[in-house]
């Protein structure tokens, strides 16, 4: 007969060993929370850096809220008025631009295209308003290297760190932030021209055409009509210093239209096609990669601009200065004038003197010891162009005063005058 075993019941030395092992057990649990909060603050910390400087990789907070706010905004009428350009997708990082677009233009005088720059348009395109704007600028206006020394822009490209020397010296002119960076050759540009079919035109007057890199003259009769691409870009190009932006400006408005006609009725296959001759290492910066993604970005910035509605494209140059005299000084207007011209800055006028009123009367103002800007416009452009005037000239004091007139002012004062 088998004998039946009570169960023993627990001592205090297993009540003890029971505690030691929960202590131990509660310690560990303490220390693995402890771990994933950590490893959960430092995550957070990193995805919100990344989202807040939208640094690559990193920034998914960003690229999530607007992958998602794509995804609910698909539908609805706030959704993108303009065709989905493949330019309009960042290359570095696949963000789509939902605003405006920046385009640096560098026309080079050779394929080559760390060469002399012989022109320059910043070309603006606003994705929600389907608009548009041509921003001519002087190749020819001043620009600091990297060791500080004084060079023309035109020859930024050849300095050291070429290509950020070029855009940021244009950011500070126009105030704008430029996304893409564009390079092409004279002759590429000229061959661009001929296999896009570009209209000719009809000289209203005569005119003397310098061709910007053989120097040749042509002259052009009245009347004649001119289809050669290369005398087109020269045309398009040409102008002395003293009215270079206003004679572009006006030449592009007069052109550029019945050009982009023509581009507006080819397939962007056909485009990129005739582009297929482009050089693709240095055509655009940041590049999206391979030549043939080069040109589709490339023909796709010139169908949006073709594709933009009359009137809702700018033809615009930066502002010209007028300088006055404002400490009394003979000839200082156009001692400073001479001084802005060398500088490459356009200069509308320099015989008038600084004004102020006294007793409702308008009288000469020859009290300013220090030189001084103003702008006449609060326009982004105006204001930055005036900004750069002053770094360019050491003027500390800008300020705006709305009225009539050129847009930006330069009150000479008695510092200019040694």
């Amino acid at each position: 007969m088998k004998e039946n075993k009570k169960p023993r019941k627990a001592g205090p030395e297993d009540k003890e060993k029971i505690s030691r092992v929960g202590r131990r057990h509660q310690k560990e649990a303490k220390k693995k929370r402890k771990v994933i909060i950590v490893l959960i603050l430092v995550v957070g910390a990193v995805l919100a850096v990344g989202g807040i400087f939208n640094i690559p990789y990193i920034n998914v907070v960003r690229e999530g809220g607007s992958w998602i706010g794509e995804r609910f905004s698909g539908d609805t009428e706030e959704g993108p008025a303009s065709p989905d350009y493949a330019f309009l997708t960042e290359p570095l990082s696949g963000r789509y631009n939902s605003g405006e677009v920046e385009i640096l233009l560098a026309l080079c005088n050779s394929t080559d295209t760390s060469d002399a720059i012989v022109g320059l348009a910043l070309l603006t395109y606003d994705v929600e308003g389907a608009k548009g704007e041509l921003y001519i600028l002087p190749e020819i206006t001043t620009a600091y290297n990297a060791f500080g020394e004084e060079i023309e822009l035109s020859q930024a490209l050849g300095e050291e760190g070429g290509a950020d020397l070029l855009r940021s010296t244009v950011n500070n002119m126009t105030g704008a932030d430029v996304d893409y960076l564009v390079r092409m050759g004279f002759p590429d540009g000229v061959l661009s021209i001929q296999r896009l079919g570009f209209p000719s035109m009809l000289m209203e007057e005569d005119e003397v055409l310098v061709n910007p890199i053989s120097n040749e003259y042509s002259y052009i009769d009245a009347r004649q009509e001119v289809g050669d691409a290369d005398r087109i870009i020269s045309y398009l190009l040409a102008g002395n210093a003293e009215d270079i932006n206003i004679a572009r400006v006006k030449r592009a408005g007069e052109y550029l239209p019945g050009a982009f006609a023509v581009i507006r009725v080819v397939d962007i296959s056909q485009l990129q096609e005739s582009l297929d001759h482009l050089e693709g290492d240095d055509l655009i910066d940041p590049s999206p990669g391979s030549r043939e993604d080069e040109l589709r970005y490339l023909a796709s910035m010139i169908q949006a601009f073709a594709d933009i509605d009359e009137g809702k494209l700018v033809y615009r140059g930066v502002p010209r200065v007028e300088v006055l005299n404002g400490c009394g000084v003979p000839d200082l207007g156009k001692k400073v004038g001479d001084e802005l011209t060398a500088k490459g800055v356009a200069v509308a006028g320099t015989g008038g003197n600084a004004k102020t009123t006294v007793d409702g009367e308008e009288v000469n103002d020859f009290s300013h010891e220090r030189s001084s800007i103003i702008y006449r416009s609060q326009d982004k452009r105006v204001v930055a162009y005036a900004e750069y005037l002053a770094v360019l000239l050491a003027v500390n004091e800008v300020s705006y005063e709305p009225g009539p007139g050129p847009e930006v002012v330069l009150i000479a004062g008695r510092d200019r005058a040694g």
